[in-house]
């Protein structure tokens, strides 16, 4: 192997094991599936990692107006404030528990005439896990988070989380 070979492995290496902790910002996006209604939407957040181990954050989910039934389409929104404990399983690979709160509305309309039927909104508590894989700076996650609430329902996200900032003055992995 020449020197230039094996500096830049030694590069790689540093590189992966210095980015795999989630101290710093972490916006994240991916398609998520509402189980009650079997829609499709779009899961926005953007977590703030205190440590490797424990992040927070905001999370928007939009499910836009999509068929249900033969008489009726359904949109669905939700604002969530989740926080995760990451259980680190191997190099580069983690599961974590979910837990937070949030708010859900949810709109009815008739597909004859579009006119809203029904519109429901209400407060929830979220429980739920996730795994992750980082890579560099980008951890590539996969996530179940219930909601207990007048409008309980089950959700399932896969989507990318990038790393933007890491404090420098934090232990590495």
């Amino acid at each position: 192997m020449s020197q230039t070979s094996k500096a830049v492995f030694v590069a790689l290496i540093f590189i992966s094991t210095n980015l795999v902790g989630q101290e710093g910002w972490m916006p994240g996006i991916g398609p998520a599936i509402a189980n009650n209604t079997s829609s499709i939407g779009i899961n926005t957040r953007a977590y703030y990692g205190i440590d490797e181990r424990f992040c927070f954050g905001p999370e928007l989910s939009i499910f836009p107006y999509q068929e249900i039934n033969d008489s009726y389409e359904a949109l669905l929104w939700e604002v969530n404030l989740n926080a995760h404990y990451v259980f680190e399983l191997a190099h580069r690979f983690g599961t974590y528990p979910l837990a937070g709160f949030g708010y859900t509305v949810e709109r009815e309309r008739s597909l004859t005439n579009m006119e809203e039927i029904e519109r429901h909104s209400a407060p929830g508590i979220n429980y739920g896990i996730g795994l992750h894989y980082a890579v560099n700076r980008v951890l590539l996650f996969g996530e179940f988070k219930g909601v207990i609430g007048d409008l309980n329902d089950e959700f399932f996200t896969v989507g990318i989380v990038i790393l933007l900032k890491k404090p420098n003055n934090q232990n590495q992995h």
